[in-house]
């Protein structure tokens, strides 16, 4: 029964679609269209590239049925190494469209001129609809899924800077990224590159990919130990403690704390909280069992609850529209929704009325892995400000300004001496995103100081886009293209904005030729641009419901194990109860005004002035 809906519904998006774009269709016929591409992009665009990935080891004695292991493996129990840390990046197109581009196409046009011409903010176009804890959010997340880890030191990238740019050096200098070169029995095969992170939904950001930084975020500085309770270890105020091991002098503890600012530090503090919370519910029912027990259920508990208010509040913000909003929930509860769910339990095994939590697992004949595709489709820079002005929640009056560049790394610390962590709270929910169109990349990342640790300045928009070029991301009418998308015949079917017409002509000169970060943000034209209410575009989108259904699909902790058995009674009604609403009012209950009468968190708070 199941693959007849899915052939219908592949079907009517096959034939919808040759007549105009989904989202121009009327609700609830586009959401049924929807559904019909995901299932497209399932079957014609995941692309394996491992060929003989290492098996994992295992800590004697350690529950892999009812725990995550701190690396991702052990999740699927046939082949336990898929979606651990250190496996590789999967694909969403062919493997020969992926060979990454060579000099000297992989400079042209040049990187810093398509970043100072297209990118570079201009005047702040701002999401009003949305806070800056969504931009912060989604940061939050990516941390959870991907990173490339260190670049190489040995022979960088070089390309000139454009004359009169005012750049501090002739050339720019970019480090490459790390390949994975297949092995010698797979000759012919692009290089691939490695996930330094767990593929896996699973918290990894709070709680680390290894063992050596789980035990560390649960370690007591003051009696150099492990926690005995359960809990990772937050200082007397209630905050991170600081990183001792880290090369950069007064960052904060996390699971992954790279590229850090004051946003990403509140949600991890908030969820390290969150954490806490729930092994103190725990230990009312299981009052024998041991810190271990009590740290690896509460784990469990938090990532899912992560990944329900991803899906069901966070990417409906993004995508605020009725089908937006539907699809997203959908993916959740299924059509049938939520009370239904949460009432009367799952009908059946498919995931269309009851949704893909609890559904079995299916990995769509290609083992589990984020794909560089993903990555690329998920730079979301233009997000945040350049600007930040904190208040006092209890009358909005100002505490101080400052830049990005002030809120960054090691000073987050001080922002927190300076406004208290309710009034960060409350300054980044009331106050708006960058848009993701042109024009509008954050200058302060466009001249991001790495001296600490690389010696070096980066043009952050730079990089991204010579990053696609060199990981074989194909550009923008290819990429759509190859995910069954119309692509754009002429810089005037890309976008509506004449003024952008004619700047991304004189840089580029052919259509064909535009980077795919630089397509998304120009996309306006009814074939191609995006949806009604969303902050992201088509293109991005397409990606997106391929891979975060895919993300629950294939864990299974999210299918097959999403029971109370393993998450325990206790555990699984926590997942079902709450939401990042109830998890700011447990955690910040003073700031609960100001969200009170917002719909969705990710929409900005009344302020307290009015």
């Amino acid at each position: 029964m199941s693959a007849i809906v899915d052939n219908t519904l592949i079907l009517l998006a096959r034939v919808t679609s040759r007549l105009k774009i989904w989202y121009l269709w009327p609700f609830p016929l586009s959401d049924a269209i929807l559904l019909g591409l995901r299932g497209i992009l399932r079957r014609n665009n995941l692309f394996d590239t491992e060929t003989a990935p290492a098996q994992p080891a295992l800590a004697n004695g350690f529950d892999i049925q009812h725990f995550r292991t701190p690396d991702g493996s052990y999740n699927d129990l046939a082949q336990p190494w898929m979606g651990r840390a250190g496996t590789r990046f999967g694909r969403n197109v062919p493997l020969d469209k992926t060979y990454g581009e060579v000099a000297p196409t992989l400079y042209e046009p040049n990187p810093r001129l398509v970043s100072s011409r297209l990118l570079a903010r201009e005047a702040f176009a701002p999401v009003p609809h949305l806070n800056v804890l969504a931009a912060a959010w989604i940061q939050f997340m990516v941390h959870d899924w991907l990173s490339h880890g260190p670049n190489l030191q040995e022979n960088p990238h070089h390309f000139p800077v454009p004359e009169g740019d005012g750049w501090p050096t002739p050339s720019m200098k970019v480090r490459r990224t790390r390949s994975d070169v297949p092995s010698a029995d797979q000759p012919g095969r692009p290089p691939t590159y490695t996930n330094v992170e767990s593929h896996w939904w699973d918290a990894s950001q709070i709680y680390g990919s290894c063992l050596e930084r789980q035990l560390q975020i649960r370690t007591d500085p003051a009696t150099n130990a492990v926690r005995p309770d359960g809990k990772i270890h937050l200082d007397e105020e209630g905050h991170l403690p600081v990183d001792t091991k880290a090369k950069q002098q007064g960052l904060e503890l996390a699971g992954v704390n790279g590229n850090w600012w004051v946003g990403l530090s509140a949600l991890h503090t908030l969820f390290a909280r969150e954490h806490n919370a729930i092994v103190d519910r725990l230990r009312i029912d299981h009052p024998g069992e041991t810190g271990e027990w009590l740290f690896q259920k509460a784990r469990l508990v938090n990532a899912a609850l992560l990944a329900k208010i991803h899906t069901v509040e966070w990417t409906p913000a993004l995508m605020n529209s009725p089908a937006g909003r539907f699809a997203m929930r959908g993916n959740y509860f299924g059509l049938l929704g939520e009370t239904f769910k949460n009432s009367h339990g799952r009908i059946g095994d498919g995931e269309i009325l009851s949704g893909i939590p609890g559904s079995p697992k299916d990995h769509g004949g290609v083992p589990y892995a984020m794909t560089e595709e993903f990555a690329a489709s998920y730079r979301l820079h233009s997000l945040l400000p350049d600007d930040f002005s904190f208040r006092r929640h209890e009358d909005d009056d100002a505490l101080f300004e400052c830049g990005l560049a002030d809120v960054f790394a090691d000073k987050t610390r001080a922002v927190y001496q300076k406004a208290g962590f309710l009034n960060v709270f409350y300054s980044l929910a009331t106050a708006h995103p960058g848009a993701l169109v042109l024009h509008n990349y954050p200058n302060a990342l466009r001249r991001l100081d790495k001296r600490v640790d690389d010696h070096l300045f980066i043009d952050l928009a730079a990089v991204d886009i010579l990053r696609d070029r060199e990981r074989g991301v194909p550009r923008y009418c290819e990429f759509r293209r190859l995910i069954g998308a119309p692509a754009p015949r002429s810089f005037e079917e890309l976008t509506n904005d004449p003024r952008w017409r004619q700047e991304l002509s004189d840089v580029y000169g052919s259509v064909e030729q535009v980077d795919l970060l630089v397509g998304t943000l120009a996309e306006s034209n009814a074939s191609n641009g995006s949806p009604p209410g969303f902050g992201f575009s088509d293109t991005v989108f397409r990606i997106f419901i391929l891979m975060a259904s895919r993300r629950f699909k294939s864990d299974r902790f999210f299918t097959e194990d999403f029971r109370p058995e393993i998450y325990t009674p206790a555990g699984f009604r926590w997942v079902q109860d709450n939401s990042l609403r109830s998890v700011l009012e447990r955690h910040l209950p003073e700031l609960a005004p100001a969200f009170a009468v917002t719909r969705n968190v990710f929409f900005p708070w009344t302020e307290a002035s009015r």
